[in-house]
């Protein structure tokens, strides 16, 4: 319904109503015909005479309750009034564009005819009918193509024939090309290849020959071709031959003389195969002596359908008017934007019901529906042409879909069968007690996600993996995914070869020798392997105290300690001062015992109770107390770093320390695994060690984690499954006990499997690629991955910056105290013996009697 205050802006009311609503307009409305005079040229006299005889109709047959008035204007270069309600313009494309931008910033309606090849006003503010001649429509049609945006076509291939005459041409030429404002389009990029006189004998296979040199960059482009129907079959079926068809190519077929449909172009669409992007645009027109194509016969049917319009507004404002108050009316009345918009709706609707003019020229747009038909249920149905739009010269191109459907749409909705299996963290299927299926994992996220961009459902057929799940899970455990070997098994192989199922929605292996029978996308993740071990466990601390140096330099010292005493005792001894100043020579320094305690308390920093009077005996002292010094430095420094970074034993994390510690440790690899094989054919002396020294027979897979806990194994398998054992384990047992190798090797790169002739697999890759660039599958594969967990962590420097000293490091410095303790209490008790038996030994003497 058109708002009340339609009216009110452009006048639609006579006198007639003016008492009874005085709210309303008290105008009429205001027709500005502008006809360019020296554009028409001899035209002029008889069009204006047509459009003149047409408005005295309307105004005195037509128009029943809204009036008009009317100016005309024999010049474009004019000044649009605000007041204006609506504006006739018949004039060249370019002021037929400068009028309407200065009508539509006054929201004014308006309805052109102007000149041919020249694009449409939009569609939304105007009405435009190009002033067309039969059999020279279709750069008009392009043009009308382009507005409507029914193709985005960067650069174009034009192959044409002599049926297009030479000024022809370069008018299709300058639709393709033309950049203007006025289109919504940028201009196309156009090569020109012509095939002469084809129809004069000319051999086919020259035209197979130009289209062979074409490059592949080309052959992923756009094309159109206007020739003859016959023609066009040949060059379809040189293009096929060429492999210039594909999913990323469009070729648009202009016909001219043949009436396409499904039952007529049963031989082209022979020729097609899946995932060709091809469309048909066809003269559909009819010739009648009832076809009314005349200039005259557009103008009064516009101008009719104008009148209806505004005779329809009126009157629906009028009833709506008298239904409120003059304040409801002032607050609800539409805007001339509006007003504008009603009339022009309502003046199509008109033309389509009622109208006949141009109605036998018609261009119809065919597209062939290619795209998923071998994969659907049925499947290898026909191939079949679907409707995607008309062209007429009233209402231009109406598309209800795209020009190429599958290059935007993709497969349209179609539903194709997967294969799939169980297998996480790639495909997780869970059933319920209903037989009900649920599908997670990231291989489905993948699927998801291809499935919305590709515009495709699915169904699937789950693969009985029972028998592998058996067959794995004592090796692998209930809670860990198994996985099945890496050749693709024969079953899902033969219904990807014949095409039972669109893809398998599973990961495999990507290999030369599954690649001679399937085909793979590009990888969706990369699995590295790496090593299973023991959890580097703290050595013992006891000895702490002798850690920061060497057994040679506790050696060397020791030795020191014990020369330094006689060499000391000897320049004590046979320095001359002693004698000089008239020193004893017993006691102090002229013992032995107390140059060795002397060296070994200043070792201590303690010092000694004598001191040598001779320079060279204090020079000797001075040095040892200088290497005393460094000594004791060192040992404080390195103690220091002892007790902060604890000492952990040498674990196995590469390939080559696991050779290198084979006489100690055993290993085995993860069965039926692609590293497996590779090392197995690898000439190579370590694969070939590391091949043939592994284990075939590890047991059960908890008597083999207890050896790999036990230092005594180590096991090689994918880090992401050695992960999930981990998990398990540490779950189990609330101890991380295992860890992994610092060296990943041997990355197996896994991708979803198709058919090997599968014609969209390179859009596939596009959009996996694409899932990598923005994260999503490194994202879902976060997702399914195990939890870390304090197994997973590593000290930071924080923590160990911060270590607190307890028992287990001073422990060595006790063990030490108590040495002493007990040495001593020997000594002291061989003294007491020894004092013992002296006092025994003299008692048993006669001494002799002294007075």
């Amino acid at each position: 319904m058109l708002p009340v205050q339609f009216l009110i802006g452009l006048g639609f009311v006579n006198f007639a109503y003016c008492n009874s609503f005085p709210s309303l307009l008290t105008v009429n409305a205001t027709l500005a015909v502008i006809i360019d005079k020296e554009y028409l040229g001899d035209n002029y006299e008889f069009i204006k005479t047509i459009i003149e005889d047409r408005i005295n109709i309307v105004k005195q047959q037509k128009l029943k309750t809204a009036g008009l008035n009317v100016v005309y204007s024999y010049w474009t270069n004019i000044y649009i009034k605000k007041e204006i309600s609506v504006i006739l313009t018949v004039a060249s494309c370019k002021d037929t564009w400068r009028l309407h931008k200065m009508a539509d910033a006054e929201n004014i309606l308006h309805l052109a005819i102007c000149e041919t090849d020249c694009p449409r006003l939009p569609v939304d503010k105007a009405f435009t009918i190009p002033m067309t001649v039969r059999g020279e429509e279709l750069p008009q049609i392009i043009f009308d193509l382009r507005s409507r945006k029914a193709y985005d076509w960067k650069s174009v291939i034009l192959l044409y024939d002599d049926s297009l005459g030479r000024d022809f041409t370069t008018r299709v030429l300058s639709s393709l090309t033309v950049d203007t404002t006025e289109l919504s389009t940028g201009s196309t990029s156009v090569s020109l290849i012509k095939l002469d006189d084809y129809n004069t004998g000319l051999d086919k296979s020259s035209i197979k020959s130009t289209l062979s040199t074409f490059t592949s960059q080309i052959s992923r482009s756009s094309f159109i071709v206007i020739v003859s129907m016959d023609l066009a079959t040949y060059i379809l079926q040189a293009a096929q031959s060429l492999e210039l068809m594909d999913i990323a190519s469009q070729w648009l077929y202009v016909v001219s003389d043949y009436k396409l449909d499904n039952d007529t172009t049963s031989e082209i669409l022979s020729n097609l195969k899946e995932g060709n992007n091809v469309a048909f645009l066809n003269n559909a027109s009819t010739s009648s002596t009832s076809c009314k194509e005349s200039l005259d016969c557009h103008i009064e049917e516009l101008l009719y359908s104008f009148a209806r319009a505004l005779d329809a507004a009126t009157l629906e404002e009028l009833e709506l008017s008298s239904q409120v108050s003059d304040e409801e009316w002032d607050a609800i009345r539409p805007t001339k934007s509006e007003r504008r918009t009603y009339l022009l709706n309502s003046i199509k609707i008109d033309l389509t019901k009622n109208g006949i003019c141009g109605s036998c020229l018609t261009w119809e747009i065919w597209t062939a529906d290619t795209w998923g038909k071998e994969f659907s249920f049925p499947p290898h149905d026909k191939f079949k042409l679907i409707k995607v739009g008309f062209w007429k010269l009233s209402s231009g191109a109406t598309m209800n879909n795209v020009l190429f459907p599958h290059v935007v749409h993709g497969f349209m909705g179609k539903s194709f069968s997967l294969v799939t299996l169980h297998n996480p963290p790639w495909q997780i299927i869970e059933t319920n007690d209903r037989g009900g299926i649920k599908c997670t994992g990231l291989v489905f996220d993948i699927i998801n996600e291809l499935a919305a961009s590709l515009n495709f459902t699915y169904t699937l057929i789950v693969l009985n993996g029972e028998k592998n799940e058996k067959k794995n899970s004592s090796y692998y455990g209930k809670d860990i995914s198994y996985r099945m070997i890496y050749s693709v098994p024969d079953g899902v192989v033969r219904m990807i070869r014949s095409k039972q199922v669109f893809m398998a929605a599973f990961a495999y292996t990507i290999t030369d020798e599954n690649k001679a029978v399937v085909n793979f996308t590009i990888p969706i993740t990369t699995q590295p392997y790496t090593l299973l071990t023991a959890t580097p466990k703290e050595l013992s601390r006891a000895l702490l105290f002798i850690s920061p140096f060497t057994f040679n330099t506790w050696l060397c010292l020791l030795a020191a300690i014990g020369t330094m005493g006689p060499i000391l005792y000897c320049i004590h001894k046979i320095s001359p001062v002693n004698a000089y100043h008239g020193i004893s020579a017993r006691g102090g320094l002229s013992s032995i015992s107390n140059c060795t305690w002397y060296i070994y308390g200043a070792l201590l920093q303690q010092g000694g109770l004598y001191l040598p009077y001779a320079d060279s005996a204090r020079l000797l002292i001075g040095s040892w107390w200088l290497v005393v010094l460094v000594i004791s430095t060192t040992y404080c420094g390195n103690l220091v770093a002892f007790l902060t970074f604890p000492n952990n034993d040498k674990p196995v994390t590469t390939i080559d320390e696991l050779l290198n510690q084979r006489d100690t440790v055993t290993w085995s690899i993860a069965p039926s695994t692609y590293y497996e094989y590779e090392i197995k054919i690898s000439n190579e002396p370590k694969y070939q060690a590391l091949y043939h020294g592994s284990l075939q027979n590890v047991g059960n897979m908890d008597k083999m984690l207890t050896n790999i806990e036990l230092g005594k194994h180590v096991h090689i398998d994918w880090k992401l499954r050695l992960q999930y054992i981990m998990k398990r384990r540490f779950s189990l047992k609330g101890t991380c006990s295992l860890s992994l190798g610092t060296q990943d090797f041997f990355d197996e790169r896994l991708g979803l499997v198709v058919s090997p002739d599968n014609p969209y697999l390179k859009r596939i890759n596009r959009e996996i690629k694409r899932l990598h660039q923005v994260g999503l599958i490194e994202k879902w594969l976060k997702d399914y991955l195990p939890k870390r967990d304090k197994c997973f962590k590593t000290r930071s420097n924080s923590n160990v910056n911060n270590h607190t000293v307890n028992l287990d490091d001073m422990q060595g410095c006790f063990f030490v105290l108590f040495f002493g303790c007990f040495i001593s209490l020997l000594l002291i008790c061989g003294e007491r013996f020894y004092h013992k038996y002296q006092i025994k030994r003299e008692r048993n003497i006669v001494q002799p009697f002294v007075s």
